[in-house]
């Protein structure tokens, strides 16, 4: 039967390669929240938008 060294915890090398991979997610992340929203996706939240404030009567209800 193999023991596990370190109770409870993962193993510091796979702890360091977790660390890494998460900083590397959050700077990736970081940079997406950076890009501009492309001019289609703003027109079709103000249609949206338009359609809530008239009550849905556009068929988005």
């Amino acid at each position: 039967m193999i023991e596990k060294s370190n109770k409870g915890g993962a193993n510091p090398a796979d702890r360091g390669t977790t660390d890494a991979i998460g900083s590397q997610l959050k700077r990736y992340y970081k940079s997406v929240e950076q890009e501009p929203i492309p001019d289609q996706l703003l027109d079709l939240l103000e249609k949206l938008d338009q359609a809530e404030r008239s009550g849905g009567k556009n068929g988005a209800n």
